[in-house]
C-alpha cells in the first residue's frame, strides 16, 4: 500500500516523482508503447527511460507485451501498464442539498477501469452524522468487491463543503453550517480498514476524474463546474487546492438581508444556486401558478417528486415551461463561466453534475454568454464540454487520485 501524502502538498513533488508520473501516466494512456517512444514523447533521454521502465518491470507496475513494428535493426520491445498490480478505490458522499441523496462507490485497477460500484440511499443529515456513519458503506464496498482489500492501495473520499485541510475540519452551508473534524473520522477508518484514506472536496475531485479518464487529449489548465457552486482547478497540470483546501468554491457569502452587499444578490457570479435544489423549486413554484407543462406528468411516472432529472426530461421532450427554466439556468451558468475564462485562461471548461445530460440545450446558452461577456482573447481558445463520467464522477475522481499517488510513489 502507499503512503498518505496531505493534499495541500500534492504540487511538491521531486524530480523522481514527476518522472514517475509522467512516465507511467504516458503508459497508462498510450500503451502499449515503446521506450523510444516514451523517449520522444517526455524529451528524457532514451537511457534515463530505459532505468526508469527497468525499475517499473521490477516492481509489476509495467510489463513487456511483444515486439513493435521494426524501421531497420532489431524490433522494439512494447511496454503497458500492469493495470492488477493495484488497485484504487473512491467514494462519494452524495449532495448534501438532495432530500434523496446517494453514496456512490467504485473501486478500479490501475487504468481506471472499473471493477465494482456500489450505488446506495444516504440519510439525509448533517455532515457530522453522516461521516460517522461512513463506515458501514466502505465495509459493504469492500466484502461484495472481488479485488481482496490488501490489494487496494488507498481510498479516495469525495466530500462536498468548506474544507479546511490544516485544521482538519470541513463545514458545509446547510444545516447551519456547522464544521465537522474529518481528520478524527479518516484516523479511524484507516485504523478500522487497515488502509489509507484521501479526503477532499468532492468537485476538485469530480475535475481531477475528468481531466484523467474523460478527456481525449492532454489538457493543462482546466474549470471543472460541479453545480453552480462547487469547481474543480487544474493549473499547469496540477490540481489547485489553494491555501487550505477549499479552493473553487463560486460566489460569495451573503450573510444577512440587510448586508450592503445586497445589491449584488442580482448577477449570477455572485449569487451562491444549487441547481439541484433549486430548479426543481422552481418548477413546483410555476406548476402551482397554474402553468401547463408535463413534468408532472413525469414526476408521477417517475414515483420520486419533480428533480432536476425530472426538469431536464421534460425540456428535451420540447416542453415549454421546463426549456425556459434551463435556458435561464444555463444564462445564469454561462454568465459565471465567462468570468471564470475570464480569470483563469484555461483550454477546458467542463459542465458536470447532472446539468449537462441536457445536452445542446444547456451548452449552446452557455456559449452564447461566454462569447459575450468573456473577453475575446480567453473565450477564442477555450472549448466548453459536458462531463463525461456521470453520475460516478467524484468516486472516480477520488480513485484517480489513489492511482496517482501509485505512480508518484512507483
Amino acid at each position: 500500500m502507499i503512503t498518505r501524502r496531505a493534499l495541500l502538498d500534492s504540487h511538491r513533488l521531486t524530480e523522481r516523482q514527476v518522472k514517475n508520473f509522467t512516465l507511467l501516466e504516458l503508459i497508462r494512456r498510450g500503451g502499449p508503447i515503446t521506450r523510444t517512444q516514451l523517449s520522444q514523447q517526455t524529451n528524457l533521454n532514451i537511457v534515463t527511460v530505459s532505468n526508469y521502465v527497468a525499475d517499473f518491470i521490477k516492481k509489476g507496475l509495467v510489463v513487456e507485451r511483444g515486439l513493435d513494428v521494426s524501421t531497420g535493426g532489431r524490433k522494439p520491445t512494447l511496454v503497458e501498464l500492469n493495470a492488477t498490480a493495484g488497485y484504487a478505490a473512491g467514494l462519494d458522499l452524495g449532495l448534501m442539498d438532495l432530500r434523496q441523496p446517494v453514496l456512490t462507490a467504485v473501486v478500479t485497477d490501475l487504468r481506471g477501469h472499473v471493477v465494482h460500484r456500489l450505488a446506495k440511499p444516504r440519510a439525509f443529515d448533517t455532515m457530522d452524522h453522516i461521516l460517522e456513519g461512513v463506515e458501514p458503506a466502505i465495509q459493504e464496498l469492500l466484502s461484495t468487491c472481488p479485488i481482496e482489500p490488501k490489494k487496494i492501495q488507498a481510498l479516495g473520499l469525495g466530500i462536498p463543503g468548506i474544507h479546511d485541510e490544516r485544521a482538519g475540519t470541513i463545514r458545509h452551508t446547510t444545516f447551519g453550517g456547522k464544521r465537522t473534524n474529518y481528520h478524527a473520522v479518516r484516523e479511524r477508518l484507516e485504523e478500522r480498514f487497515r488502509i489509507p484514506m484521501f479526503i477532499g472536496n468532492d468537485a476538485t475531485l469530480a475535475g481531477y476524474g475528468e481531466l484523467r479518464l474523460g478527456l481525449d487529449r492532454p489538457v493543462e489548465n482546466l474549470v471543472y463546474l460541479y453545480g453552480e457552486v462547487g469547481a474543480g482547478l487544474i493549473v499547469h497540470g496540477n490540481v489547485y487546492w489553494g491555501a487550505g483546501g477549499s479552493a473553487g468554491e463560486v460566489g460569495v457569502v451573503i450573510p444577512s438581508a440587510d448586508d450592503y452587499l445586497m445589491w449584488a444578490k442580482d448577477p449570477s457570479l455572485l449569487q451562491p444556486f444549487a441547481w439541484h435544489a433549486s430548479v426543481p423549486l422552481q418548477a413546483q413554484k410555476l406548476i402551482e401558478e397554474g402553468h401547463q407543462t408535463a413534468m408532472m406528468e413525469l414526476a408521477e411516472r417517475d414515483g420520486s417528486g419533480i428533480n432536476l432529472d425530472t426538469v431536464l426530461e421534460a425540456a428535451q421532450q420540447g416542453d415549454g415551461l421546463a426549456q425556459e427554466l434551463v435556458e435561464h439556468l444555463a444564462m445564469r451558468l454561462g454568465i459565471r463561466i465567462a468570468c471564470l475564462v475570464n480569470l483563469f485562461n484555461p483550454e477546458v471548461v467542463i459542465i458536470g453534475g447532472g446539468i449537462e445530460k441536457a445536452g445542446s440545450l444547456v451548452l449552446e446558452p452557455v456559449w452564447r454568454c461566454v462569447k459575450r461577456y468573456a473577453y475575446e482573447e480567453s473565450a477564442s481558445l477555450v472549448d466548453i464540454l459536458p462531463a463525461q463520467l456521470g453520475q460516478h464522477a467524484v468516486a472516480m475522481g477520488a480513485a484517480c487520485w489513489v492511482i496517482r499517488e501509485v505512480f508518484l510513489q512507483a
